[in-house]
Formats: C-alpha cells, structure tokens, sequence
C-alpha cells in the first residue's frame, strides 16, 4: 500500500501531450538559432522600443516595475517557488511536482548557457544594477515559465482555460514590460527569455505526462494462477 501511494499519480496537465512536447522544443529551438544569429548590438526595434520606454516616464509605472523585479528574482521568487512546490507536495502531486522542478531548475539552466553563448551588452541606461549578458532575460524566462507551470497545474485541459492563458501571457508580458521600462534588457532580449521559458515548462510537463505508470503491482496480461492443490481420495 505504501508503494501505491509513493507511486507517480498519473496527471493530465495537457489533452494532447505529443503536441506540446513538439511546441516545447520548437520554441526552445527558435530561441537558440536567434541566439546564434542575433547581433550583439541592438536591433532598430530595439532602440526604438527603449526610447519609447525612456519618453514615458511615471512614478506609478517605475514602482509596480520595482514589484515585477522583486517577484522575478531573489527571496520574492524563492517563497513563490517554495509556495507552489510545498502545495504539490502536501497534496502528493508527485507528477506536478516533478514537472515543476524539472521546468524551474531548467529554464535558468538554458538561460546562464545562452547567456554564456552570446554576451550581448545591456541597455547603457539600467535604472537598476544588473550583470551579466542582456540575452535572453532570465525574469522573463521565469515569469513564462511559472505562469505556464500554474496553468498546467491548477486548471484542467479544455476551452475553459482560456482565460487563464490570457492571465498567464498578461503576467508574463507585465514581467517583459518591466525589464525594458528599468533599461535593464532589450525588447528582444525579453520576448526571447519568454519564449524559452514556456518551451521548456511545454516540454518538462509533456514528458511528464508522458512516464508510463508504474505496472509492477499490477497482474501480468495472460498470467495463470498456481493450480489448487487437490485433497488426497
């Protein structure tokens, strides 16, 4: 009994999992060749989204970025992450809880690589300080990857989640907003960071989905019970 309940629950986060494991490594593929190819200089959309954000000033704007920033990073993300992976813990979500992990430890992972891999300078003008490559963003890698995880997670498969998924993109686009309005990313740098993080929370909860249960318990197909023995005459 205790194995049974040690066992991976079978959960279904998407209807159609072959699906989203392909959507998963298309999108972690289109990040990686606009890492290869991209310049490390700004492109003209670039610049002409951070002059937009530059020319927009607001108090109210600069602190809900400083409340994104906060959430994106640091204890903000550590008790976000604990709240979650502690909530699918105690409800022995063990599918869920491996999907999650899986996807949070690997999208920073992806991300430090990229990093790595091109270099590229950040804006001149960060209101905040900030090190390390400017490509992709890692709080908008972050922030698709957890928006996506929580949909998967708490919501079921269907036309329903709709909303949701529109909750998800305005909290992911809310966070890539945020890195360009502090100058501390380009608008590429946030839409790519983006898109990596939900390819990989695709691909984690997929392949998840995906683990065949456990059948060890279980009688074998076509197994014969030992014949009864028979009392003497």
């Amino acid at each position: 009994m205790a194995r049974l309940e040690r066992e991976l629950r079978p959960e279904q986060f998407v209807r159609r999992p072959k699906v989203a494991l392909w959507t998963g490594t298309v999108l972690i593929a289109a990040v990686v060749l606009i890492a290869l190819f991209i310049p490390t200089q700004p492109l003209a959309i670039d610049q002409r989204w951070s002059e937009a954000m530059s020319d927009t000033p607001s108090a109210a704007l600069h602190h809900l970025a400083l409340i994104f920033n906060y959430l994106g990073r640091g204890l903000g993300r550590a008790l976000t992450l604990a709240a979650v992976g502690l909530a699918l813990l105690l409800k022995k979500r063990w599918r869920g809880l491996l999907a999650f992990a899986a996807a949070e430890a690997l999208t920073p992972l992806a991300v430090n690589v990229l990093k790595h891999i091109l270099d590229r300078p950040r804006p001149p003008n960060a209101m905040l300080h900030a090190t390390g490559s400017s490509f992709p963003s890692g709080h908008a890698a972050y922030a698709g990857a957890t928006a996506v995880a929580l949909v998967l997670l708490y919501t079921r498969p269907g036309s329903h989640r709709l909303i949701w998924w529109s909750v998800a993109a305005l909290a992911t686009a809310g966070m890539a907003w945020s890195r360009t309005y502090l100058q501390l990313h380009w608008l590429s740098d946030v839409v790519s960071g983006a898109l990596l993080g939900i390819g990989v929370t695709l691909l984690s909860f997929a392949l998840t989905q995906l683990i065949p249960r456990d059948s060890s318990d279980k009688p074998r197909t076509g197994s014969k019970l030992p014949p009864t023995p028979q009392a003497g005459n």
